[in-house]
């Protein structure tokens, strides 16, 4: 490789700026520059081993890598196996094979790649003394030359290559263990004899195995240090053989500048109350949190918010926000954040969290979960709160990414929006048997628009007390609002207006939380009633389900619980407990320079978060919405011709 005046390096990649390769098929030739030089890619094909490990360009650590991998036949055996990935062997790769002071150590397992393309080895030549003078550093190597004083050629193709992904398990030292190197003598040695041997000399009860359990000494001076630890170390230390996926990410109003990566934007902590119990025990707070009273007093004395500066007119926003909140406080004691958005101008938008820290608390858990209560309000105190416990459904996946699903569903609106109802919740929060709300986790008033749904509502009996699951209602008539609910909602998906009067007066009329559906709930108008224009509601013995019948059995593809966490975190960006302040236009301007910044987890800013797309996280209909206001045409096409996304792993 190399000449008399010259070095080389290899393994360049094929597709650094530097190279280019010019394809065989005719092309028009450029007005200017020159072309590409050609290469005949009629080279050998070899296979590569992608080892993790430090390998110098020396022989001895180039033979260690392979000795290490239990020598060059192995490494071939592994190349040659066919069949599916999870029935090969692989190759196996010992880090202290051989080293008899280690107990039991697992190898690493590497798999063939599959469906990689094929990469070129190339050859490049460059006048000795280069390298040296660069750092060891190809491309910058490589810049400080002219064209002519390098030569690269393709030598290889690799069209297979093994792959180590898998974590190295822990590794134990037997030098300072007599018990533990006794077994690995005895067991590795195969020798029936010796296997004999060792067991006749255990007593029945050993006490050697912890008798120096208590008196461990250790000297960290020592390359291993003495434990006198005598047990043997377990086979396998390590439970998993592949590294957990945790999801971190990165915050997405930090800025690299120079390298650095920091976060020039401010942030105040809201300080909002949140009750983690439903018991008699927790006691009702009548005031905002300490911290949040004082940073309030502060700012009515400097006349600024701390952690604010004067110029954002923050405190002017708040005292502003505060305002408006007492009077809907004072017409609704419990609300839904959601629902408040549309209620809150824009330009004070960005104060409502901690506005509604001063004035509310939370309950974690229970039928009020996720809604901001008054202070000194306690819903468990009168039935009079019952209307504002919480429901939560979804729509499964099948229907929503269906053709119908995709027409039917209503867009979801924006962080910030207006309301269509002045001092009110927005009407297309609200469920009238004709439409789909913005938005799924419902309060039972806003529900009762409905009237099968209103009429249930309307002849309820109450609990003596509430509970944590079913609050003030009988879980009778909760389930009765669940199942018309889920039966319209399925319904409006799918385009279907006319419910069938049957079903929903079957609904209206069951005794048990697990009475399974009649099988002649789409009675005709010319079949059989009774008297009273009743269908016959009587369940055939064969037809009863096994006691323990799911009440979701007949959803029509709607689900009701609670929402968790991940859900919360999604439909109100609700996670974070810090508020940012910052300037309007510069915010503004984050979010026109850096596309993949997160909108929802933006605070304190009076931008639409739909103008902006994060395209890490975006659905497939949010993408064809961002390419329909450039291009309907192509985003109609896109939409008819594409059913999703596919991830790159399984391409």
């Amino acid at each position: 490789m190399n000449d008399n005046n010259s070095q080389s390096a290899t393994d360049l990649s094929p597709t650094d700026d530097l190279l280019m390769l010019k394809p065989t098929e005719p092309i028009d030739p450029p007005k200017e520059g020159p072309f590409a030089k050609e290469y005949t890619l009629d080279i050998p094909r070899i296979p590569s081993v992608e080892l993790p490990l430090n390998i110098s360009t020396k022989h001895s650590s180039v033979q260690k890598a392979i000795d290490m991998c239990g020598g060059i036949q192995k490494i071939k055996t592994a190349f040659k196996e066919e069949g599916p990935l999870d029935t090969q062997q692989g190759l196996e790769m010992y880090l202290n094979h051989g080293d008899p002071s280690f107990f039991n150590e697992h190898p690493l397992v590497g798999k063939k790649v599959p469906y990689r393309d094929d990469s070129i080895i190339l050859k490049v030549t460059i006048p000795k003394g280069t390298l040296q003078k660069n750092s060891n550093n190809v491309v910058q190597s490589l810049k400080s030359l002219d064209e002519k004083d390098y030569k690269v050629t393709p030598v290889a193709i690799v069209n297979n290559t093994i792959k180590f992904r898998e974590l190295s398990d822990f590794q134990m030292r037997l030098d300072n263990s007599s018990a533990a190197n006794e077994f690995e003598t005895k067991f590795n040695s195969l020798n029936w004899k010796g296997l004999q041997e060792y067991v006749e000399t255990i007593p029945d009860n050993d006490t050697k195995p912890f008798e120096n359990i208590n008196n461990v000494i250790l000297n960290r001076n020592l390359k291993c240090p003495n434990t006198d630890y005598q047990l043997p170390p377990p086979p396998k230390f390590s439970m998993i053989g592949l590294p957990h996926l945790y999801k971190y990410k990165g915050n997405p109003l930090a800025k690299k500048s120079n390298g650095v990566t920091e976060v020039k934007a401010s942030y105040i902590k809201n300080y909002q109350i949140l009750l983690h119990g439903f018991n008699e025990r927790i006691k009702i707070p009548m005031e905002a949190h300490i911290d949040a009273i004082k940073c309030y007093e502060q700012a009515k004395k400097d006349g600024f918010y701390p952690g604010t500066k004067k110029e954002s007119k923050f405190y002017e926003c708040l005292e502003e926000c505060l305002t408006m909140l007492h009077e809907y406080f004072e017409q609704r004691p419990i609300w839904i954040k959601r629902h408040l958005d549309g209620l809150i101008p824009k330009r004070i938008h960005h104060t409502m969290r901690v506005a509604l820290a001063l004035l509310s608390y939370r309950f974690v858990m229970g039928p009020w979960r996720n809604t901001y209560i008054k202070f000194g309000v306690d819903p468990r105190s009168s039935n009079e709160y019952a209307k504002y416990q919480t429901e939560y459904f979804k729509i499964e996946k099948r229907l929503v990414n269906s053709l119908l699903g995709k027409k039917n569903i209503p867009k979801v609106p924006a962080l910030v929006f207006d309301s269509n109802r002045p001092g009110e919740i927005d009407g297309r929060f609200r469920f009238n048997g004709t439409q789909i709300p913005w938005y799924l986790m419902l309060q039972i008033d806003i529900l009762t628009d409905e009237p099968n749904i209103n009429e249930i509502y309307r002849k309820a009996e109450y609990l003596d007390k509430p509970n944590e699951l079913t609050g003030w209602f009988k879980e009778l008539d909760l389930v009765k609002i669940r199942r018309i609910m889920k039966y319209e909602l399925g319904c409006l998906v799918q385009g279907n207006h006319n419910f069938n009067e049957y079903r929903l007066k079957y609904y209206k009329s069951i005794r048990s939380i697990n009475e399974p559906k009649p099988k002649n709930l789409n009675v005709r108008e010319d079949e059989e009633v009774d008297e009273d224009g009743d269908i016959n509601m009587d369940v055939d013995e064969e037809e009863k389900p096994n006691e323990g019948t799911d009440e979701n059995e007949d959803d029509n593809g709607i689900m009701s619980d609670e929402a968790d966490e991940a859900t919360l975190e999604a439909e109100e960006a609700e996670s974070e407990n810090h508020v940012r302040v910052e300037n309007t236009q510069t915010l503004e301007q984050d979010l026109d320079n850096d596309p993949n910044m997160d909108p929802t987890a933006i605070r304190g800013t009076t931008s639409d978060i739909n103008n902006s797309v994060n395209y890490k996280y975006a659905t497939f209909g949010d993408i064809i919405d961002r390419i329909a206001k450039l291009d309907p045409a192509q985003a109609e096409l896109l939409e008819s011709q594409l059913d999703g996304f596919v991830h790159e792993s399984r391409l």
